[in-house]
């Protein structure tokens, strides 16, 4: 129970990966503090995390579009919760879903605004308090961020960026004893698989479509792995990592050494990859 009355809050954590990660880290001891904008998801949530015992846990409405909003919620969870241990930027949409040339650009500009500049916003407020506290943990979302997919294109340029400002950032944050790092949860079914099966295959591609109905229909990823993946993040046996993208599915994370090392390296990282002979690696 290492994280026993850590604070943790978590943007996105009315539903989906972020409320699976709220449930589990409650269940580890932590007091959790979710985020988000619909207050319906908000009230379910927060009945969800209280059954897993602990607390006292919290939930507050945040937009993180609105500085104003994210200041408020990091606000209401220090003076109601205490210090800030951890912050899960899991607020995200898929957005505009279809052809470039055929979509709405303000559509565009409103996903990159919750999936990037939101996250920017988010991790500006919290760090600042973990600083002055003499340090924290953060978790962010690059899951798309290094694949190519075509008719989600807001989507896939958000999260490549969310992978450069993990790395770029982290290794500022990291001389204020902030850790930070992104994480790949895999192919989980929540409302973005809802979103893309209800856009359809003239948009979504008929390809990528048949797929994920084959997604929903098999379960698709467990979000258990994603809220452990964070969990060992948030917790002491991460000491030292920084900047790395994690994939809950694949990287056998609990068995890393060197730590300090690998934040320092191009493991886990986003790289151009050259061959010998000078090509580029297919």
């Amino acid at each position: 129970m290492e994280l026993k009355n850590k604070v943790i809050a978590i943007t996105g954590g009315g539903r989906g990966i972020g409320l699976a990660i709220a449930e589990h880290l409650s269940k580890m001891g932590a007091r959790v503090a979710i985020g988000a904008r619909t207050i319906s998801d908000l009230d379910r949530a927060l009945a969800s995390i209280n059954a897993q015992g602990n607390g006292p846990h919290l939930a507050l409405t945040c937009d993180v579009r609105s500085l104003e909003s994210v200041k408020n919620f990091a606000d209401s969870v220090e003076s109601e919760l205490g210090a800030i241990h951890g912050l899960v930027a899991a607020a995200g949409v898929y957005g505009e879903i279809g052809p470039f040339l055929e979509s709405d650009i303000e559509k565009w500009m409103d996903a990159l605004d919750i999936n990037l500049t939101g996250v920017v916003r988010t991790v500006h407020v919290f760090a600042r308090k973990m600083a002055q506290a003499g340090g924290g943990r953060i978790v962010l979302f690059s899951g798309g961020g290094q694949a190519t997919m075509p008719n989600f294109a807001p989507y896939v340029t958000a999260k490549g960026g969310i992978w450069r400002f993990t790395e770029t950032v982290a290794a500022e944050l990291s001389e204020h004893g902030i850790f930070m790092n992104s994480i790949a949860p895999g192919a989980v079914n929540t409302k973005f698989l809802d979103d893309l099966l209800t856009a359809g295959p003239e948009k979504v591609g008929r390809a990528f479509y048949e797929k994920s109905l084959k997604q929903r229909e098999q379960g698709g990823e467990s979000p258990e792995k994603a809220a452990k993946l964070v969990e060992y993040l948030m917790s002491s046996r991460s000491e030292g990592l920084f900047g790395r993208c994690l994939s809950a599915v694949w990287d056998d994370y609990e068995n890393l050494t060197g730590l300090p090392e690998i934040s320092r390296s191009d493991l886990f990282a986003y790289r151009r990859v050259v061959r010998k002979d000078g090509g580029t690696r297919p």
